[in-house]
């Protein structure tokens, strides 16, 4: 069985010590996508969310139709389905409406795309789950606890914290939340890091996480001063970054305390464009000896970069936290989405 959590509670200056009660995140996410939790409602949703050649081919032949709505909503359930309907899209033979060919293509990126945790996969997850306890089936792949953030309540500044998280900056630092985003404010007086922080303890009752987990989380980076800032995920005392809008992205490896490199700049193999949001995938395990691996994958919804690295024990540190970063004192807003932390093994 799946246990469940969630960052759940208010954005302000009290946060970390108002948000005490782990919620279910399945529960809030089923609330958002305005989708019935009641379990007759959940076994219609699970018919829907279930690929059939039926379903797909009255889906896809609503994906030319003359209404804007009818056109987005069909892609939009094609989307729900998730990658179980790839193999079904990708035999498909050539089709002469391009606005069909096109959304196909647009749902073809989006489900091919690296990441486990995409909002379709979690939909996926939260009506099976529920439906799993409720009606005692077994799970075929149970999973570990879930933490999902999706930044879906506004908050005009973060002061000291944004539900679970604590905010950390230099004076002068500032972050909001609004439209679904993150953002980190660039342009500043001050040069150091704004860092958005979740705590072992505060989701696991324990001073540090255990020594297998998974992030993933949608970040980028507005346009302006390409190469002077970088956005990235922390875990303890080590950050994995990139440089929105830099060519081939000036990927590395540093310390957060004294940003010595661990992992010099390294060429992606594709630009990451400013304005867009990429999926950084981090798979985190402890070694016996107290080192750490690392496997990370950026997508920027086609090309892939993936990189893997076994770092000392005392340069990363105890696992405790886990930060969404951003650094430099000039260059645009550093823009973050669509945070999951999955405790425990793939």
């Amino acid at each position: 069985m799946m246990t469940v959590l969630a960052a759940s509670g208010i954005a302000g200056e009290n946060a970390a010590d108002t948000e005490k009660v782990a919620v279910d995140w399945r529960l809030e996410l089923l609330s958002r996508e305005g989708v019935s939790s009641e379990t007759p409602a959940l076994q219609e949703m699970e018919k829907r969310l279930t690929p059939s050649e039926e379903g797909l081919e009255n889906a896809v032949g609503r994906l030319g139709a003359e209404d804007f709505h009818t056109r987005e909503q069909a892609q939009h359930e094609i989307l729900k389905m998730g990658r179980d309907a790839l193999p079904w899209i990708r035999r498909q033979p050539h089709f002469d409406d391009p606005e069909v060919r096109v959304r196909l293509g647009q749902i073809e990126q989006t489900l091919g795309a690296d990441g486990r945790w995409m909002k379709e996969d979690l939909l996926r997850e939260a009506v099976t789950s529920l439906l799993n306890e409720r009606l005692g089936r077994k799970a075929e792949n149970p999973a570990g606890s879930l933490v999902l953030e999706t930044f879906d309540q506004d908050a005009d500044s973060l002061g000291e914290g944004y539900r679970r998280f604590r905010f950390k900056a230099e004076k002068g630092m500032k972050a909001s939340v609004s439209g679904g985003i993150l953002r980190m404010a660039g342009n500043h007086p001050n040069d150091g890091d704004q860092r958005l922080l979740l705590d072992a303890e505060r989701v696991t009752g324990r001073e540090v996480f255990p020594d297998a987990f998974q992030i993933e989380a949608r970040l980028g980076g507005n346009p302006g001063g390409e190469g002077a800032y970088h956005v990235g995920v922390s875990v303890g005392n080590v950050r994995v970054l990139f440089h929105p809008g830099y060519p081939s992205g000036g990927f590395r490896i540093e310390r957060v305390d004294n940003h010595r490199p661990l992992i010099a700049n390294t060429a992606m193999g594709f630009d990451p464009p400013a304005g867009k949001l990429l999926r950084l995938h981090l798979d985190v395990q402890r070694r016996p000896s107290g080192d750490v691996e690392i496997q990370a994958v950026l997508s920027n919804g086609g090309p892939t970069f993936r990189k893997s690295v076994v770092l000392a024990a005392g340069e990363i540190g105890k696992l405790d936290h886990i930060g969404l970063d951003r650094s430099g004192r000039t260059g645009g807003d550093g823009l973050f989405d669509d945070f999951v932390l999955h405790l425990g093994e793939p």
